[in-house]
């Protein structure tokens, strides 16, 4: 097998971005998603937050609204984020990356 070398000298800031505050929103989703069925299971043993939870519609409204503040958070830390590596990539003259060959043609990577 041999080693295919590759030069990485700049990334997209804007699709980058948008695949960091997706991947973020989608985890908040899930986290908060599983902390409300935990809060509505052990809720209703325990009266102790019923109103502030009756408040905040049960976890629904935070269902909502975490996640979309995650996206624009991880948006903008991954644009600024992407923005400082291509400015660093293009000082230091990139990144390189080696790969191993074995045996697919480096044009057909992506392809079904």
């Amino acid at each position: 097998m041999s080693n295919l070398k590759l030069k990485l000298k700049k990334i997209d800031p804007v699709k980058y971005a948008l695949i960091v505050g997706l991947m973020m929103a989608l985890m908040s989703f899930i986290m908060i998603g599983f902390v409300t069925l935990l809060g509505s299971v052990f809720g209703a043993a325990s009266n102790e937050f019923g109103a502030f939870a009756s408040i905040m519609g049960g976890g629904i409204l935070a269902l909502i609204f975490v996640p979309v503040l995650y996206f624009i958070l991880g948006f903008i830390m991954g644009l600024i984020g992407t923005m400082v590596l291509n400015f660093i990539l293009n000082k230091t003259g990139g990144l390189d990356l080696d790969f191993e060959k074995n045996g697919v043609d480096i044009s057909r990577i992506g392809e079904e």
